[in-house]
């Protein structure tokens, strides 16, 4: 869609010298739309009956806008398509639906009769007809329509589900069966459907109970599981003319859930990424606190060999003030330094006995 852009003074100008009406036609906004463009901006609109009185050459108040908004002065409208009745400010269920509604390709029309049946519609009148000759018959293998209504009103759940069914895949979507389930796979995500005859409760003519369920005629429409269910009923406005508005839902929904897997993807993308800094960070950490518990052992070992050599000195000088150095004395003060060049750190000397 085109778009324009206008300053607060330009729409001022527009607002009142062009009714609602003609402003609609030329930019894809609804007469509220407007209004509450120009409340956002604080730009002043003509009362209901300010174009009657220039219809008639009345005189006329124009409310000057506000000079001392400080906000933006920027507004962007979009220009009205030819022949299109979509409203940027309308909600983005509505604007699919026209979207839909205004594909000419479209099944939208549910026939008076099936007219080239879907392979699920074949399958499922089949089933059906085996099982009015048989009520004893199941297959529960067979790939068909979710239908639970009456007899007499399967002609039209086919209708409506064979035009829905066609809609789905004509806008470029799939029906699959899992677990037992009818599946419409829409941009990937899956959404269950299901058709049911709604019932009402009425007191029973039976004695050993109070109500009875009854069908009423009334088809309901179930999309969804769990959080996301949405129920489509007949009301003043049958099954058959919102199916537009049921597909276009389908598909907001499943852009709304490959939004929120796109969401959970990327969080736990970020929860990976921190979990992995905050490894590193830890096994940095405990190599550190690793290496310096090395260098306290290090430097203690290295305490105790200087007090061993001290000692080992200490004996040497006792021995020759003594007088008392013997050979004996001697090899154990050379045993004795070998055993502190071992236990040095800064030599790290090899000892055959203890490192054997």
């Amino acid at each position: 869609m085109k778009t324009t852009e206008l300053t607060r003074k330009e729409l001022y100008d527009l607002v009142w010298s062009t009714s609602l009406s003609k402003l609609t036609q030329q930019y894809a906004l609804s007469n509220d739309g407007i209004k509450k463009i120009c409340k956002q901006f604080d730009i002043p609109m003509p009362d209901s009956g300010y174009w009657m009185k220039l219809k008639f050459n009345k005189t006329v108040e124009k409310e000057q806008m506000n000079n001392n908004y400080s906000g933006e002065d920027k507004i962007i409208l979009t220009i009205r398509e030819e022949g299109s009745d979509i409203n940027t400010d309308q909600s983005e269920l509505t604007i699919l639906t026209k979207q839909i509604l205004n594909d000419k390709k479209a099944p939208l029309m549910v026939p008076k009769r099936l007219v080239n049946p879907d392979i699920l519609t074949v399958r499922t009148k089949e089933y059906w007809d085996k099982r009015h000759k048989d009520r004893f018959y199941y297959d529960h293998s067979l790939f068909i329509l979710p239908i639970r209504v009456e007899q007499k009103n399967e002609d039209r759940a086919l209708r409506f589900m064979d035009t829905l069914v066609k809609l789905i895949r004509h806008r470029g979507h799939d029906i699959i069966r899992r677990n037992f389930e009818t599946i419409a796979v829409v941009d990937d995500i899956e959404i269950e459907i299901d058709l049911r005859e709604a019932n009402k409760r009425v007191a029973s003519t039976e004695k050993y109970r109070d109500y009875d369920y009854v069908p009423t005629g009334e088809f309901i429409l179930k999309t969804g599981k769990y959080w996301r269910i949405k129920e489509w009923r007949d009301s003043k406005v049958k099954l058959e003319d919102q199916l537009a508005k049921i597909v276009a839902k389908l598909e907001i929904d499943a852009q709304k859930e490959k939004d929120f897997q796109e969401e959970i993807r990327i969080n736990n993308l970020k929860f990976e990424e921190q979990k992995q800094i905050e490894e590193t960070i830890k096994k940095r950490k405990e190599n550190e606190i690793a290496k310096f518990n090395e260098l306290v052992a290090q430097s203690e070992r290295y305490n105790k060999e200087q007090i061993i050599r001290q000692y080992i000195e200490a004996e040497r000088q006792k021995a020759i003030k003594e007088n008392n150095l013997t050979t004996e004395k001697q090899q154990w003060i050379n045993w004795a330094n070998d055993k502190a060049d071992w236990y040095d750190p800064t030599i790290d000397k090899r000892d055959d006995i203890l490192d054997a």
